[in-house]
């Protein structure tokens, strides 16, 4: 607030100083000798017509830049290279069961951790040990303390380096993984001690493409070191690539639908890990402008984060009795067509909102928390907020609605996942529901209904402790 206000009284200093010395100038050269009306005139309302005047033509030309409701709504669009989702009601009505999870980010090791953070008004911090091109420290959401020398010697292995060497962001990635996979593990070892074979699947989330020689030397690394003294040999791994958090909910909701699928007990994990912390990062976004600056206010932070879920059906829910199961519904999620827009779009926001309220048969009176993985950047709150004022009215924006956005720095695609973690862990000791949305990454949204899975009725009054 400051630093706007600062920038507004400079603006108009600078904007009166070239008036007032002409109208100087020019008495000067007449000799006129001005009356109280003409310093008024000329030296006050003159540089604020001015001011006011610009002002006005810079909000229609933003106006007419910004494209229209009905343009950005026709553009909510799922991805064409994505799975297609089941188009009928009753085969979108299936549910998955999350029976374990971890996080890992700057502000928690848990979901608890996270979100007590974010409440507490949690914001990443100037790094020293990442700088931009002109020497300065830059804002990251940096994870302390991680197993870096650990993790490379357990690559190397007796098979020599990782080809091609992993760089340093991709190795933080890794590093917190390893982090984070014991205790979703062991959340589960019950039920893979009675029977290993029920773990089917691993869906590996990353935001780069590895070569296949990279995803060999990692898949051999996650059995030896983290599935095989569980037992798990027969588990599938498959990497899945993605641009953007309304991705990561796409891939959930492509899991929840082959679980539910299976008519024996099944369980599946999906792991993923990204970090921009990192120099090269932090160059690429400076030179696209899309770094946070002291000039850049809607500049993304740098963060990292990891997450690990285990999904399980019906069946596979059973088998485990740690802590209360959360209940999970199918995705909405879409894209505007205005791809070079780096702003949050309402339409598109709202319409994955509706779709998502549909899937799941509740009423928006239902929805008692809504977590998002929004951050500091204003240009995202302005588009947020109304959305969910609009829908939710019953709910206090600042109080009901939690951005753990400031907690990770910007994570994308992963910056959802740790939303919806914090959600499920919100829900699991409450009979409310909890609305999950992305918009972290413009153009992108996503939207996902979190529920205690004890009580599939949700009514309006049950309010978690969130």
């Amino acid at each position: 607030m400051f630093a706007i206000t600062f920038r507004s009284a400079l603006l108009a200093f600078l904007a009166a100083m070239p008036v007032w010395a002409l109208v100087l100038g020019w008495w000067q050269a007449d000799g006129y000798q001005p009356g109280a009306l003409d310093l008024v005139t000329h030296l006050f309302v003159l540089p604020a017509s001015l001011l006011v005047g610009f002002q006005l033509l810079h909000s229609c030309i933003e106006h007419l830049r910004e494209p229209g409701t009905d343009a950005a709504s026709s553009g909510a669009t799922t991805l064409t290279d994505s799975p297609p989702l089941p188009a009928g009601r009753d085969e979108r009505s299936s549910r998955a069961h999350l029976i374990g999870h971890a996080l890992l980010c700057a502000h928690g090791t848990d979901a608890a951790q996270v979100a007590d953070a974010s409440r507490q008004g949690c914001a990443p911090v100037l790094d020293d040990e990442l700088r931009d091109m002109h020497g300065f420290p830059v804002f990251a959401a940096r994870v302390p303390s991680l197993p870096m020398d650990e993790i490379t010697k357990q690559l190397a292995g007796p098979g020599g380096a990782m080809p091609p060497p992993l760089d340093n962001e991709d190795l933080r990635a890794l590093a917190m993984l390893h982090m984070t996979l014991p205790p979703a593990l062991d959340e589960i070892a019950e039920a893979l001690t009675g029977d290993p074979r029920v773990l089917r699947s691993v869906v590996w989330l990353t935001s780069r493409t590895w070569p296949d020689a990279r995803r060999t030397r990692l898949t051999a690394w996650l059995r030896q070191e983290h599935l095989a003294p569980h037992g798990v040999e027969a588990a599938s791994i498959e990497f899945r690539c993605l641009r953007d958090d309304a991705q990561a909910f796409e891939a959930i909701d492509q899991l929840i639908a082959e679980l539910s699928g299976q008519t024996t007990p099944a369980i599946a994990l999906m792991i993923g890990a990204v970090s921009h912390v990192g120099e090269g990062t932090v160059a690429e976004w400076q030179a696209e402008s899309r770094l946070f600056m002291a000039n850049m206010q809607e500049g993304t932070i740098p963060g990292e984060a990891a997450a690990v879920m285990v999904l399980a059906n019906t069946a596979g829910a059973a088998l485990t009795t740690g802590r209360p199961a959360a209940q999970i519904s199918r995705a909405a999620s879409g894209r505007s067509e205005h791809s070079a827009r780096m702003t949050t779009d309402r339409a598109l926001m709202g319409s994955c909102i509706d779709a998502a309220l549909a899937d799941a048969g509740l009423s928006a009176s239902a929805i008692t928390n809504v977590f998002t993985d929004a951050d500091h950047r204003a240009g995202i709150a302005k588009e947020l907020f109304p959305t969910l004022l609009e829908r939710f009215p019953a709910l206090e924006p600042l109080i009901d609605t939690l951005t753990l956005g400031t907690a990770t720095g910007f994570a994308a695609p992963i910056g959802g996942l740790v939303a919806l973690l914090c959600a499920a862990d919100a829900v699991s000791a409450s009979n409310g529901a909890v609305l999950c949305l992305t918009c972290q990454s413009p153009p992108a949204s996503a939207a996902m209904i979190v529920h205690a899975a004890r009580d599939p009725s949700v009514t309006a009054n049950a309010r978690p402790n969130a």
